[in-house]
């Protein structure tokens, strides 16, 4: 298959798929934090004392772990979701988009580990390679130039 005018995906709805596949794994996480993990106690420090220097490191100890848990497990998924025949998370599914090569191909397990890995690079860069996706021509993050990308809709 030859994409010579590919329909690139919305900006708002690769946002609202990545919402729809992030919040449940950070609600998760932070449910198992705050019933199993003592996060509960640290939240309630916080609230309690927030001009109190320690608390608030511990929050942001807690808060920050629970965050780069779930963007770690979100990446996994991903790599796997979108390598499969549905070429995309379920976030993209409900959205009507995927992922596919510049030849409107689905990724093979290889481009997909690429453009998952990369995304750490994205995100480790003040957000840059994710903000990016904002002014590009084809709505392409640095992770999707990397492995040769696009997202387009279904």
């Amino acid at each position: 298959m030859s994409l010579s005018n590919p329909p690139i995906a919305d900006r708002t709805h690769r946002l609202v798929a990545y919402l729809i596949d992030i919040l449940p794994i950070i609600i998760l996480l932070a449910g198992i934090g705050y019933f199993f993990f003592g996060f509960d106690e640290v939240l309630s420090e916080y609230f309690y004392n927030r001009r109190d220097i320690a608390s608030r490191a511990e929050f942001i100890l807690h808060r920050n772990r629970i965050r780069n848990l779930s963007f770690a497990i979100w990446v996994v998924y991903c790599i796997f979701a979108e390598a499969s025949s549905y070429q995309g998370s379920l976030g993209k599914r409900i959205m009507g988009i995927k992922v596919v090569d510049y030849e409107g191909n689905p990724l093979t397990k290889r481009q997909s580990i690429i453009r998952n890995i990369t995304k750490i690079l994205s995100a480790g860069a003040i957000l840059g390679g994710f903000f990016w996706i904002l002014f590009d021509k084809k709505r392409q993050g640095w992770h999707d130039k990397t492995a040769k990308t696009l997202v387009i809709d279904r």
